[in-house]
């Protein structure tokens, strides 16, 4: 078996031991063939640190079918497979044909991926954004207030959930499809990190994926990135500059 989305182990991500100030998550645990590739991915980031190769035998068991989802981990780096989640999302994103659901900690897409969602809008699809109404990062805060303004005319829903700061990484598509892992939708992320997530293709989990989001939703409350551009100036210049670093972020 495996583990794999946004949780780390630390202090932050535990409720008893950081009470409110803690941060919420959604972690993954799978069998079957797909485990393989999660060590594939462990293996190359374990060689990368410590040179050592693991390539003896009871590394790598053969593993039975499991379940009945049908998944892909996909493994991305600045390395190798540079912007291969960025090209699954956007792919994802151009098939939708009724609602795309994107919760993430942080929220800055680049050009190609904003179009994307705007032309989705377009075609009449339903777009949900479920963001943290704070982060734990403030200047990260900032640079997705600034980046929010460029979405005036994209008419998505955005929607921010309270305390405490939700680190989750979901996206589902059209009730069917859905991504989890450990990737936000920022630079950082798409070309920087070493990221693993997970594709599936299936309606249950994808529910389930969904009931979780619709709970978040029912918490959060709607924003609107009209509001943001009619914010002081003074705010709207701060968060235009933090917003200049969005390659680094």
């Amino acid at each position: 078996m495996a583990f794999l989305g946004g949780i780390n182990v630390g202090v932050e991500n535990s409720a008893r031991l950081s009470g409110p100030h803690r941060i919420d998550d959604v972690h993954f645990k799978v069998e079957g063939p797909v485990v393989r590739v999660v060590m594939d991915a462990y293996a190359r980031d374990w060689t990368f640190t410590t040179e050592e190769v693991l390539d003896d035998d009871f590394w790598w068991p053969k593993l039975e079918a499991a379940g009945h989802v049908f998944a892909r981990g996909v493994r991305s780096g600045p390395d190798a497979d540079l912007y291969r989640i960025e090209l699954i999302l956007g792919a994802a994103i151009n098939l939708a044909r009724k609602r795309i659901r994107i919760v993430t900690p942080y929220f800055l897409p680049d050009a190609r991926l904003q179009f994307a969602l705007q032309e989705a809008v377009l075609r009449g699809v339903e777009v949900q954004i479920v963001l943290p109404g704070k982060s734990d990062q403030r200047i990260m805060d900032w640079a997705m207030r600034g980046q929010l303004r460029f979405f005036r005319h994209v008419k998505a829903c955005f929607i921010t959930t309270p305390a405490p700061f939700d680190h989750s990484k979901i996206c589902t598509v059209d009730g069917e499809w859905s991504m989890v892992g450990s990737s936000n939708w920022d630079t950082r992320s798409f070309r920087l990190n070493f990221e693993f997530d997970l594709e599936i293709t299936d309606r249950e989990l994808t529910a389930r994926l969904d009931a979780m989001i619709d709970d978040k939703i029912a918490r959060g409350k709607q924003n609107s990135p009209d509001a943001l551009a009619n914010e002081p100036l003074y705010l709207n210049l701060r968060n235009a500059a933090a917003r200049l670093l969005k390659p680094y972020l």
